[in-house]
């Protein structure tokens, strides 16, 4: 999905940061956390979820998940099985980068950009492998799902972000794989880039009028380009 550059600019007063999110944006993980969910939820004799409606549901704050898929109030003890294992399994081991992450981080830096981590998941999670995976080094900051009082799709984390990066949120383009990042980035009214590679659909993306849809971060290369050569 393309725009032309003078209507893009509109919103964008000077490209000086890229968001991103991290759970199927940045890593192939979306298929580790269903396990999981599925996981606790049979140890806990929970009936089976739908995989896909579990899929749908990743991004959001896990309390809320899980109420969502057991229609309970009480579900710390859910959430606190699910930190357990996933502090396990969130390793190289069992979650890899996406296509052509690096070489793209590699170029935005070279652009003199700054570069932050916005994820639902707490900071103390997503640092440790990102260094793993020998991409924490491109980034300026992180902000995790307990640095705010509202998460994502409200525009707090996005909003902390540019405050720490002493930037604009009309300075940055936020780039996610949910509608909830869609929905976070408008709020903050900042540009946002979806790409396909986590729980959202060209189709969806289109409805809810993203900026720019691509079908992995890669892609958006050519058009940051474009921004920071045009005039």
């Amino acid at each position: 999905m393309r725009k032309n550059l003078p209507q893009f600019k509109k919103k964008l007063v000077k490209l000086k940061a890229i968001l991103f999110d991290f759970d199927g944006t940045l890593v192939h993980s979306v298929s580790v956390l269903v396990s999981l969910f599925e996981e606790v939820l049979a140890e806990q004799n929970f009936p089976p979820a739908d995989p896909k409606k579990i899929r749908r549901l990743i991004g959001e704050p896990l309390d809320q998940i899980f109420r969502k898929l057991t229609n309970l109030d009480n579900i710390e003890y859910l959430s606190e099985s699910f930190h357990a294992k996933e502090n396990a399994r969130h390793t190289a081991e069992h979650i890899q980068l996406m296509k052509e992450v690096i070489p793209t981080l590699e170029f935005l830096k070279s652009q003199n950009l700054k570069l932050g981590i916005v994820s639902t998941k707490q900071r103390e999670l997503v640092k440790p492998l990102s260094a793993e995976l020998k991409i924490g080094k491109f980034f300026d900051v992180m902000v995790g799902g307990w640095d705010v009082k509202n998460p994502k799709p409200h525009p707090e984390p996005i909003l902390l972000a540019c405050k720490k990066l002493e930037i604009k949120p009309r300075e940055i383009i936020f780039v996610g794989d949910s509608l909830l990042d869609l929905q976070s980035a408008k709020s903050a009214e900042a540009i946002f880039v979806g790409v396909l590679t986590g729980v959202c659909s060209r189709e969806e993306f289109k409805k809810a009028r993203a900026d720019y849809i691509f079908s992995h971060v890669g892609e958006m290369v050519n058009l940051v380009r474009r921004v920071l050569n045009s005039k």
